[in-house]
């Protein structure tokens, strides 16, 4: 297979991955590599009232040196400012040295949040969002994702009160994937996580400019998803399938990093900023738009595409020339999946037609040109009245 790629580019190989069996049991081990030992955990608030998977994580660190500091688990749907304030005040008061954070979405952005404030001695976020760069090095932060994630838990950036800051320095030090905190979602989390995941790493073929270390990370996580996603839905608590669609999102999370924003996320964050509903329910309404924009303007998608999200069976029996139109196809049938739980148009989530234009040109500025407003208005609009068999 002929490779399509550039010499230029760049990528940051980060975080560490440990998944599978016992993997739980690994953190005391990569806390020791960092000369921590007394971490402040962050728990998602419905996480932290099942009391069954708390003792779980706490018992992996029955062998060890380890000393849980603190656990702060009034983490909701957002990571806010004042949420931070109290966890790095609780770290402080505690002696804490590290950051565990158990859950996926609000709970890292916020542990992401407390390591800035702790590590950087600082109050507030203000001189962050007016381009200060973060100074170096933070604590060690470990992530154990469980639960609906939202795409940034790998990544280099945080929202905190509907604001991004970004730095490399916000990269987790480890990712911990155990089937024993995977295994705990909804099939509408499951959903919606997927639809993050392949979007950003649909995205990763679509416009990543030839660098071949994002399709590297993007390939997988499709492959992934393509495998597990149905049985994942229909048993959230499957072991396998939960171990393999959290591996997608933080290797997807990864690619996306290194890779330009695509239109899809680009217009669902600004959708979610505008209404509160979270990101991945509107990547899920849009993805059928965005590739049926993508077949109508003729624009490239890479012919691996095909090979990720299919089979090499299905990509060998197509001829070389079709293999990017048979790929939009495969995207459209496993967009279908996770569309089946998640809300299919903008008008059935009550969002107001006269935010778009808005949105659009939001979301092209944000772009530095690369997506016009134009073509995002065209895409918002095909969402709006869209329906579909459920």
């Amino acid at each position: 297979m002929k490779m399509h790629s550039s010499y230029d580019y760049e990528f940051l190989n980060y975080p560490k991955i440990i998944s599978g069996k016992c993997s739980l049991e690994n953190i005391p081990a990569e806390l020791a590599g960092y000369d921590a030992q007394k971490p402040l955990v962050i728990v998602r608030k419905s996480l932290g009232k099942n009391g069954a998977l708390i003792k779980k994580f706490i018992r992996a660190f029955a062998d060890s040196m380890v000393i849980i500091g603190a656990i702060y688990d009034e983490v909701e749907d957002y990571a806010g400012i004042s949420r931070a304030r109290e966890a790095a005040l609780l770290f402080k008061d505690r002696g804490c040295d590290s950051l565990i954070a158990l859950g996926s979405g609000a709970a890292v952005d916020l542990a992401k949040a407390v390591n800035v404030l702790v590590s950087e001695k600082a109050d507030n976020f203000s001189a962050y969002y007016e381009e200060k760069s973060i100074s170096g090095i933070l604590k060690p932060l470990i992530v154990v994702p469980a639960g609906l994630a939202n795409g940034r838990e790998a990544s280099n950036n945080l929202i905190i009160d509907n604001r991004e800051i970004k730095s490399d320095f916000l990269y987790p030090d480890v990712m911990v994937i155990d089937h024993r905190v995977a295994a705990g979602c909804s099939a509408a989390d499951v959903a919606e996580s997927a639809a993050i995941a392949f979007a950003q790493a649909f995205h990763s073929f679509v416009g990543n400019s030839g660098n071949s270390m994002v399709a590297a990370l993007a390939h997988p996580a499709l492959s992934y998803l393509s495998q597990y996603l149905e049985r994942g839905m229909k048993k959230p608590q499957n072991k396998e399938a939960s171990v393999a669609l959290v591996n997608a999102s933080v290797m997807a999370s990864i690619a996306y990093a290194n890779a330009k924003p695509g239109i899809t996320n680009l217009l669902a964050e600004e959708l979610a900023r505008a209404t509160g509903i979270s990101s991945g329910i509107f990547m899920g309404i849009l993805l059928p738009a965005v590739i049926d924009f993508l077949v109508k303007d003729k624009i490239k998608i890479s012919d691996e595409f095909l090979l990720a999200a299919g089979s090499l069976d299905a990509y060998a029996a197509v001829a070389a020339n079709e293999r990017g139109q048979k790929g939009l196809e495969t995207a459209k049938k496993l967009v279908g999946v996770f569309s089946r739980v998640l809300p299919v148009s903008l008008n059935e989530l009550k969002v107001q037609k006269y935010i778009l234009a808005e949105i659009a040109r939001d979301a092209a500025q944000k772009s530095e040109g690369f997506f016009p407003a134009v073509d995002c208005a065209e895409i918002l609009e095909a969402s709006w009245e869209k329906t579909l068999t459920k």
